[in-house]
Formats: structure tokens, C-alpha cells, sequence
């Protein structure tokens, strides 16, 4: 397996009983939905003593204040009814605090770190679940630098991991986002989430899964015990599994085998600057760099909106763009010389930037900022732009409390082509739709390759004028309807987009029916999540 670096193994998880357990699903027995609510209420009594029983009394929360702490949220939806938090250390008390849930009919929501913001942060999709807080869980358990590959729980941020490799394994590095440096690498793995480099479910080689029924499992060669390498082949024999718990509750992921980026000779930093109008021939030159192999990372495009809010006020171009160059300086040489060209024959202003540009005094916050991303150290730049993107709010000394503050954040991402003109109908679009709400968007566009890209449509509002409220909470709506009625699609949607999205001809809900019924019969598992009601 090569060196390992981390806090060791975790214990062998508990296989459950076969059969039908005390308080299943049998025959002529009524369903959770059908109970009273004095039934239910016992129900929830009775998990919550056990699941202390199973995690310890200072691993379940049920009192007042700590159920409306989880509950507050920046997008401002509805606080839902939470029966209690359960804070699990190992993957043994997961698969005995589901077997629980299933035997007295609670449903659980589990979250890694809690950081969905703009999406719902911790919120289930409906109300009278017991939340699953699996940030407890954050062990490194391994790293394999031959392999290039580190397995992690999903308590582990994208800090500790880059903190780990800097100081075990500094030719390695993770691919971030831009979102909290304290935020889950398994968690954004889970909900398809898109680091600087790459998309992260892509990254997957390997899941370590609780199903519904309480049964632990791990997928892929990982399901043996094999004296070589497991994680080289991230296929396994047989069908692929790891992607049915990606943006699903059918199971509960306590680790991830996830991919390590080398440390190139080499790396630049490509930034452009276009106009609106240049935006759909940039998009149709990036797709021809990527056809031709010049461009291997995701390229990132922003809107002045995102940009102003982390430049600091003063102008910026209408669109920014920016991707990594690596390799050994002969290809980065190629591969810049290429990208330049071609990059300004379709109308945008190129710039090269090294270590030095990023490093000096007075370098552009922006810069910088996009220098930490590319290079896998997460930055809380992008979260202090997204405070001062709300006129009159401080960023607070720790900006991780973004949900117990008053700044509102909602997002919108579609998919779509990489390709100019639909890129060019998608921006106007958005902006038509948030200009009669009176909301300025935020808007990125993120190539992924020559085949799709994300797109990511923030709206920021003040979450004391109620009118803000109102008007942001009701161009989000307008949004999802209107892109979803001229043919897009999504690549996420939040808590309160869940049901209307399985109402949609979004993906083939019947048989993701079918999935749940198998792995979780008693739906017990984040109901509603991707997944009809």
C-alpha cells in the first residue's frame, strides 16, 4: 500500500442482524406517516434514549436552544421541526444509531459540516428528523503517496487535509473550492460540489457506506481485503455503486477514498478579462483549448459581482476568468503561449501570473486568493466577499457563523453545453429574471472541459429588510421555473427546490424510487432528498 500517514485504521464496522427487527415494516403494521402524533412523539423519546445509549449523553442534543441553532440558516427557509442533533464518533455508532432510527420509524438527516449555505446549510427536506452531525468523525485515515489518494472521514475539512499534506506529504496537494476552509471534503463530494482543479465526484475511488437497513458497506475493490493496492482501480467488478450515494439518501458515507493532485514542476496562473459581449466566443475558444488537450484544470469565469465584492470596491472588468497551467515548464511554456493566442483572438485580455505576482505586497486580493485555490490551500477570501457583498454587514471574526448572521445567500446552479451561444441565452436570461425581482446576480460560468459547464447564480440580500427577503426568496424560485421551462437543467438544488425538482423530468425518479425502496425500505434516510416524498 505504500507509506500511510494519518491516526490509523478505524474498527472494524458492526454487520447487522439479518431478518426483521423489533419496530420494522411487517406485515399489517402501519408506516411512520400513518402513526398518531402522540405515537410518534413516543417514537422520537425512545431514539433519543437509545442513540444516548449508543453515541454518550454529550453526543445527543434535544433541548430548545440547540434545535433552533440548527435550524437557522442564510437562506432563510423555514426553520424545520428537528427531533434532536447526534453527534457519532466512528462508523460502528452510525450503523447502530441507524439501526434505530429504522426500528423506531425517526428518520435521520445527516450532514458532514453543516456549510450547504445557500442551499439550506444543515435544514432537512421535511420536518421530524433527529440530524446526523458526522463532523466528530475527522480522521485522516490514510494517506498513499504512490497512490495519490488520501482516506478521509467525513468530519475532515479541506484546512486539515492541506494542513496534513503540507507537513506529510508536500508533493501532493487536494483540490479545493472557495467555500470555508473548514468545510467537508466528503460532504462536498456528496452533494457533486466543484473544487478550482476538478469536479470532485470525479475524485471518487472508493465509499464507505451505512445503508438504510443499518448495514455498513464499502464499494468497489474496497469491499475486500486484498494485501495490494484496493484504490488504483476505482471501478471494482460488477456494477459501480459509489455513484447511488452522491446527492441520494440511501446510505450514510463515513469515509471516501478521494484523489491527491501531484505537485507539478511548474504552475501558472492564467487570468482573462472580457466583455459581456466577448463571453460567448471566450466559451467557444476555452472548449477548443480543452478539444486540444492545452487545458486540463476547470476553467472559472466571473461576473463583475463576484469580483467587485473580494477587489474591495473600484472597477473591474464585466467578466474575469482564471485556470491553472501545471506541468514541467517546457509544457507550461506550450500550453500558456496557446491559451494566450487563442484566448485573445476571441476577444479577452490574457495575463500570466507566477507565485511572485501573487506573493508581493499589495498583490491583488483577487489574485492571491486565486494563487491559494489553484495551488490547494483554501482561502476565507471568497467567504469575506460574500459579506461584503450585502452593503452595511462586517464580515465577523469568525465568518464561519454565516447562519447566525442577517446576510442572505441564495443559490442558483444550472448545467449546461460549453458552448457560446447557449452560454450567451443562459447569463441573459438570469439577468433578465433577477432585474424584474430587483436583484443584481453574482454570476459564474465554470467550465469543467470541452463537454459542460457549472454555472453558479448567487443572490445576496439583507435578511433584516423583509422586502429584500421577499424579493430574493421569489427570484430564486423564478429562476429554477424559468431555466428549467427554456431547457436547462441542474447540477444541485436546495432543500426547498427538492420537491418540485422530483416533480420535473429531471432524472428518472421512479427508478431512484426503486433504489430507496431496496437500500432503505423504511425511508428513514434524509426523506425527500433527490428523491420524491
Amino acid at each position: 500500500m505504500g507509506q500511510h500517514s494519518g491516526e490509523g485504521e478505524s474498527r472494524e464496522n458492526e454487520r447487522g442482524e439479518g431478518g426483521t427487527r423489533h419496530g420494522e415494516s411487517g406485515e399489517g403494521e402501519r408506516t411512520a406517516g400513518e402513526r398518531t402524533a402522540a405515537e410518534r412523539t413516543a417514537a422520537e423519546r425512545r431514539a433519543v434514549a437509545r442513540w444516548r445509549d449508543i453515541a454518550g449523553a454529550d453526543a445527543v442534543a434535544d433541548d430548545e436552544a440547540a434545535l433552533a441553532a440548527v435550524s437557522r440558516n442564510t437562506s432563510a427557509f423555514r426553520p424545520r421541526r428537528v427531533v434532536a442533533v447526534l453527534r457519532p464518533s466512528d462508523a460502528a455508532q452510525v450503523a447502530a444509531i441507524v439501526r434505530v432510527a429504522r426500528e423506531e420509524k425517526v428518520p435521520l438527516h445527516p450532514y458532514s459540516t453543516g456549510f450547504n449555505w445557500g442551499l439550506g446549510s444543515r435544514l432537512p427536506v421535511r420536518d421530524g428528523c433527529a440530524l446526523l452531525d458526522l463532523s466528530r468523525m475527522d480522521r485522516v485515515r490514510e494517506v498513499d503517496p504512490a497512490g495519490r489518494y488520501a482516506i478521509v472521514e467525513p468530519g475532515v475539512t479541506q484546512l486539515q487535509l492541506a494542513d496534513h499534506l503540507a507537513a506529510h506529504h508536500p508533493d501532493l496537494v487536494a483540490n479545493v473550492t472557495g467555500s470555508s476552509p473548514h468545510s467537508s471534503v466528503v460532504g462536498n463530494l456528496l452533494e457533486r460540489g466543484t473544487g478550482f482543479r476538478r469536479h470532485r465526484a470525479e475524485e471518487v475511488r472508493g465509499l464507505e457506506v451505512v445503508l438504510g437497513t443499518g448495514q455498513p458497506m464499502r464499494t468497489g475493490l474496497w469491499a475486500g481485503e486484498g494485501s495490494r493496492q484496493l484504490h488504483h482501480y476505482p471501478y471494482g467488478v460488477g456494477p459501480r455503486l459509489d455513484g447511488l450515494f452522491v446527492q441520494s439518501g440511501l446510505g450514510v458515507v463515513t469515509a471516501a477514498v478521494v484523489d491527491l493532485l501531484p505537485r507539478q514542476e511548474c504552475l501558472r496562473l492564467l487570468v482573462f478579462t472580457l466583455s459581456e459581449a466577448a463571453l460567448p466566443g471566450v466559451v467557444d475558444a476555452v472548449r477548443e483549448l480543452f478539444l486540444r488537450g492545452t487545458l486540463r484544470s476547470i476553467v472559472h469565469v466571473f461576473n463583475d459581482k463576484r469580483v467587485l465584492a473580494m477587489a474591495g470596491g473600484g472597477r473591474v472588468p464585466t467578466w474575469t476568468g482564471a485556470v491553472a497551467v501545471d506541468g514541467t515548464a517546457e509544457q507550461v511554456a506550450l500550453a500558456v503561449a496557446d491559451a494566450r493566442r487563442t484566448l485573445t483572438a476571441a476577444g479577452a485580455s490574457p495575463r500570466v501570473l507566477a507565485e511572485a505576482d501573487a506573493a508581493a505586497p499589495g498583490a491583488d486580493p483577487v489574485v492571491t486568493a486565486l494563487w491559494d485555490v489553484h495551488t490547494g490551500r483554501p482561502t476565507t477570501a471568497f467567504l469575506h466577499g460574500l459579506y461584503q457583498s450585502v452593503p452595511g454587514k462586517e464580515t465577523p471574526a469568525d465568518p464561519d457563523v454565516l447562519d447566525g448572521t442577517s446576510v442572505g445567500y441564495l443559490a442558483c446552479m444550472p448545467v449546461a453545453a460549453v458552448d457560446g451561444r447557449t452560454v450567451a441565452e443562459l447569463v441573459a436570461l438570469v439577468e433578465k429574471t433577477c432585474a424584474e425581482h430587483g436583484m443584481v446576480p453574482a454570476i459564474a460560468v465554470n467550465p469543467t472541459g470541452p463537454d459542460y459547464l457549472e454555472s453558479v447564480v448567487n443572490l445576496y440580500f439583507d435578511r433584516d429588510d423583509p422586502a429584500q427577503e421577499e424579493a430574493a426568496r421569489a427570484c430564486n424560485t423564478a429562476l429554477h421555473r424559468r431555466l428549467y421551462e427554456d431547457g436547462f437543467r441542474f447540477y444541485r438544488v436546495g432543500v426547498e427546490t427538492m420537491e418540485a425538482l422530483t416533480g420535473w423530468d429531471t432524472a428518472p425518479w421512479e427508478t431512484i424510487g426503486l433504489l430507496k425502496a431496496a437500500l432503505d425500505p423504511d425511508g428513514i434516510l434524509s426523506p425527500g432528498r433527490y428523491a420524491p416524498l
